[in-house]
């Protein structure tokens, strides 16, 4: 079958509106920085296209036809796709951005850099050119070591290319430019707002978002100047007048400059405390993951979470509402979409209700803190986090902070590890050429045998291939992270096996086992880049995207001879990083083709060898298509597979248990059954409507051959729900309408017996379920009070109600029932007043 090939909408805003998603979604709190600048010059609206990689000339005819479109700003490459960004406001290829102040010089590394100007961030600011003071420093001007000529250091460390890494991907900026841009973090006033669908605007979201901000101490941040495109993570420190960044020349990229002054983008950047496996590192480090020890974690997480679930203490993250990670691998509408469910959950609580008082919220909050699980582990006595080496501390101001050679200890301030200067230096390629932005999974363990008995921290990358880790010293009486067991046991310091681990590829390489033979463009005259980024360079790039480059595959047949083999392969053709970051950024048509031949390369070892191959591995990494014909491979339950099948076994255990006990267990309090038998009669048959209409869509011809329940078709359900609850006159009457509706949803199941108020649980609905329940006094009122850009929230709740008696007075009321009763005579049965306007109360109930 043909493959569509048409532009996928992706992000989308209007001049005065929040950023969108492709079918209308509101990305919580997140802005496109250069292009929300460019629309508050030129306004109108922007438009951020995808379309895949041309696979033949029809293909790419319609490519070039696109990009040759006036409104087109720019395009670019990334990874598998080509982006493509519209601002109809300003025709001309890169015109409002030259217009702005950018420069966008051809290269390549352009694409990557440019990225920036439509990825969303939390933190957007513009600084005039004399708002902000830029320190260069030189790479080891914090390192207690010399470099100097007279150093007694080898040689490898004085190399210059060596010591820049002292500093690459780490700077430190003042707090004061992150004030700045808290500060123009949308305030989300509807009524304030020009764009017309506007949806959750939580001044409590909004607060919490503040405060993690202004709090946060380290940042991934894009500094864009004069000098050039400034990249890293960097620390948030209170820095003397006079500086506000300081930085090494190593890190600012000369593709993209601004002349204008300073464009600051970045978003919160902090410590993990939860680990969980990923196959790379489950296959190239088999000794940290005995089926045992696999089996004991998931037991003891499920146990835990369920506890913690019918405790009614799972609550849902709030984070999770408003924090995106925008991977190119996800529907960023899908994300949405599960946010905005969370949002209920999270306006549930916040009402002063518990997840175990609805069967739907129970259900889906619960599952949903297990999702991670259904193909991964938690690992005990693990964190995930940034290390950096001793200088990149110093830089912040703490000149005291010394870690001795081969030890490493925790930065709680800024929530890092920190290493020794000379072993950042020397474990580099044993982390395929990592910097200062990079995080590593810290394995905290007890050796046992061989000769790295003892406590150490092992350090691994991720992704990361055969022999990429580091073994540290732990330091004695420093920070270690904790687990417990479901009955509260602590863990410290897992014992592993010490014997048998594979030589660390940084000595691999030092002595020679290990000799790379290079990628093509090495032994090819270097491209020259001249003049400004222009359609030629898109075009160039596709062509050479197109020629190959599957970054997947070189993944996965790493994955496989390490699996399978077990050994360094002594001439490989390049490092796995090499081979990601030239199928990510392809600019050699060469290179490419080379790694696609790799990969192929190292699929054959493995099945050469003879060996069984893990059959999950197999089956999910596409080694069939490298066998010849007729050849087959035996396949047996290897590490991966029993991973797989303990977390499917466990998760599926865990659904059950929870949906058994929110069926049995999870119900509103009474007074919702009380205050629903107003119009528990009319309730009924609209809950039946919506049960049928949902049972349709599920079993419609479109949701049947795709697999998947399209999101429209639900929505125009609930939709349905809103037209009817607002198709009565009355306010009172509406509210009681949708009590009714709630209760009836617990009182009578479905055909196949569940029990779920899903019909009000949504992110439709809802609202004007919580307004119900507060007019009625069963749910708490959060009052908001604005000054100067603080939101102070007190929480009030109704207890008394009056109501005008027939002959003009007016009798106060102190029990809901009783103001039921009471407003119930007064309401019209026909219909005959007019309609008043309808209330669009989902825009913001507050």
């Amino acid at each position: 079958m043909e493959r569509v090939f048409e532009p996928q909408l992706r992000l989308n805003s209007v001049d005065g509106g929040p950023l969108r998603g492709g079918d209308g979604y509101q990305f919580g709190f997140y802005d496109a920085g250069i292009l929300r600048e460019a629309l508050e010059v030129f306004g109108g609206n922007y438009e951020v296209y995808t379309l895949p990689i041309p696979q033949d000339p029809k293909e790419m005819t319609k490519v070039q036809e696109i990009i040759s479109s006036d409104y087109v700003q720019y395009a670019l490459v990334d990874k598998d796709k080509i982006v493509i960004v519209y601002l109809y406001n300003s025709p001309g290829w890169m015109s409002a951005l030259n217009h702005l102040g950018y420069e966008v010089l051809s290269g390549d590394k352009t694409n990557k850099r440019l990225k920036s100007a439509h990825r969303p961030t939390l933190l957007n600011a513009h600084f005039e050119p004399d708002e902000i003071k830029v320190k260069i420093v030189w790479p080891e001007e914090f390192s207690r070591y010399d470099f100097s000529e007279n150093s007694t250091l080898s040689e490898y460390y004085l190399d210059d290319d060596v010591k820049e890494r002292l500093l690459d991907g780490g700077f430190v900026i003042s707090k004061r430019m992150v004030r700045k841009a808290v500060a123009n973090l949308p305030k989300y006033e509807p009524q304030h707002s020009t764009d017309s669908v506007d949806y959750y605007y939580d001044p409590r979201i909004r607060k919490k978002i503040v405060h993690d901000l202004l709090e946060a101490n380290m940042l991934n941040a894009r500094i864009i100047f004069d000098l050039g495109f400034l990249k890293g993570n960097c620390a948030v420190v209170e820095l003397p007048e006079g500086v506000d960044v300081i930085t090494s020349m190593t890190n600012i990229k000369k593709e993209i400059k601004f002349n204008n002054g300073f464009r600051f983008l970045a978003e919160p950047q902090g410590p993990k405390s939860k680990v969980i496996t990923d196959d790379q590192t489950v296959i190239n480090f088999p000794k940290l993951f005995r089926k045992s020890d696999m089996e004991m974690w998931l037991t003891e997480e499920y146990k835990k979470l369920f506890q913690t679930a019918t405790e009614g203490k799972l609550l849902t993250n709030w984070k999770y509402i408003y924090q995106r990670n925008w991977k190119d691998n996800e529907d960023l509408d899908q994300n949405e979409a599960r946010a905005r469910m969370a949002y209920v959950g999270y306006r549930w609580t916040a009402s002063g209700f518990k997840i175990t008082e609805s069967p739907w919220l129970m259900e889906t909050v619960s599952n949903s803190h297990a999702k991670p699980l259904e193909y991964r582990i938690p690992i005990p006595c693990a964190v995930y986090e940034q290390i950096v080496p001793e200088s990149f501390i110093a830089m912040t101001g703490d000149v005291n902070f010394h870690v001795n050679p081969g030890d490493i200890r925790r930065y709680t301030e800024l929530g890092v590890h920190v290493v020794n200067d000379l072993d950042w230096l020397e474990m580099y390629d044993s982390h395929g050429g990592h910097d200062e932005d990079d995080f590593f999974k810290l394995f905290y363990r007890e050796f046992e045998g061989g000769p790295i008995e003892g406590r150490k921290v092992i350090a691994v990358r991720s992704p990361n291939g055969f022999g990429e880790y580091s073994i540290f010293n732990y330091v004695d009486d420093e920070w270690s992270p904790t687990w417990h067991t479901a009955d509260g046991t602590e863990v410290k310091f897992p014992k592993v096996n010490g014997r048998g681990w594979p030589k660390r590829l940084s000595e691999a390489c030092f002595e020679g086992a290990v000799h790379y033979v290079g990628l093509p463009s090495a032994s090819e005259p270097k491209p020259t880049y001249e003049g400004f980024y222009s359609k030629e360079d898109v075009l160039r790039d596709i062509n050479i995207a197109a020629s190959g480059g599957n970054v997947g595959g070189f993944v996965n047949a790493c994955m496989m001879h390490s699996s399978v083999i077990g050994k360094h392969r002594p001439i490989p053709l390049c490092s796995l990083e090499d081979a990601i970051d030239k199928c990510i950024n392809p600019d050699h048509e060469l290179d490419v083709a080379a790694i696609d031949a790799e990969a192929k390369n190292m699929f054959r070892e493995a099945i050469d060898a003879g060996k069984p191959i893990d059959r999950v591995l197999w089956q999910k990494r596409g080694g069939t298509r490298y066998l010849n014909k007729g050849e087959q491979v035996e396949l047996y339950d290897g590490k991966i597979t029993q991973l797989y099948t303990l977390c499917a076994t466990h998760y599926q255990k865990y659904r059950n248990d929870i949906r058994n006990w929110s069926q049995q267990n999870a119900r509103p309090r009474d007074i919702v059954h009380e205050l629903g038998e107003r119009f528990y009669t009319w309730a009924v048959p609209m809950l039946r409507k919506f049960r049928m209409d949902l049972y349709n869509t599920n079993a419609g011809e479109d949701t049947i051959s795709s697999g998947v329940i399209q999101r429209s078709s639900w929505e125009h359900i609930y939709q349905s729900i809103v037209d009817k609850i607002n198709s009565f006159e009355r306010i009172e009457d509406q509210y009681d309408f949708l009590i009714a509706l709630y209760s009836a949803s617990i009182k009578v199941p479905t055909s196949s017996g569940k029990i779920t108020d899903q019909i009000v649980m949504n992110r439709f609905v809802y609202p004007y379920l919580e307004a119900a329940l507060q007019f009625y006094g069963v749910a708490n009122i959060p009052v908001y009070r604005i000054n100067n850009g603080n939101v102070d929230v007190e929480i009030m709740k109704n207890d008394s109600w009056w109501w005008a008696n027939s002959d003009g007075s007016f009798t106060n009321h102190t029990t809901p029932l009783e103001f039921q009763k009471a407003h119930a005579k007064d309401s019209p049965v026909s219909f005959s007043m007019p309609k008043p306007e309808t209330v669009h109360r989902t825009k913001s109930i507050f």
